[in-house]
């Protein structure tokens, strides 16, 4: 009779532990159907022709290979963080306003992965 006992309390607890865990993850659904929305969100449109305005730092200038070198914030639909990267040049125009060190306001445009400042816009430095 004991063995049948310690079966059934066995049982029990597998069975209050089960409830309690569905129970918690039940918690866990709002957050996660948001984190999904959000994820949604950011999905990279592949080969549609966008434009972001992203403020950052230069940090650096590559006239030989028309590269400009920024630490960015993040640009929606592209780049989830922020980051520091380099970006082609459209033109020597825009190589020329930018400065190391400079804080910059600054257009990309184009096809992801394929994007460019096509114009950018000192506001200080950094």
């Amino acid at each position: 009779m004991r063995l049948w006992r310690a079966v059934i309390l066995l049982n029990l607890a597998v069975g209050v532990g089960l409830l309690l865990g569905w129970l918690a993850w039940g918690q866990q659904i709002p957050r996660l159907e948001q984190q999904l929305r959000d994820a949604q969100q950011r999905v990279l449109l592949v080969g549609v022709e966008r434009t972001w305005v992203v403020s950052g730092v230069v940090r650096a200038v590559i006239p030989e290979t028309q590269l400009i070198v920024v630490t960015h914030e993040e640009i929606p639909g592209y780049m989830p963080a922020g980051m520091t990267m380099g970006f082609k040049a459209a033109s020597t125009k825009v190589l020329e306003q930018a400065r190391v060190g400079d804080v910059v306001k600054f257009i990309l445009k184009g096809v992801p992965p394929d994007v460019e400042i096509t114009d950018i816009e000192r506001e200080g430095k950094s």
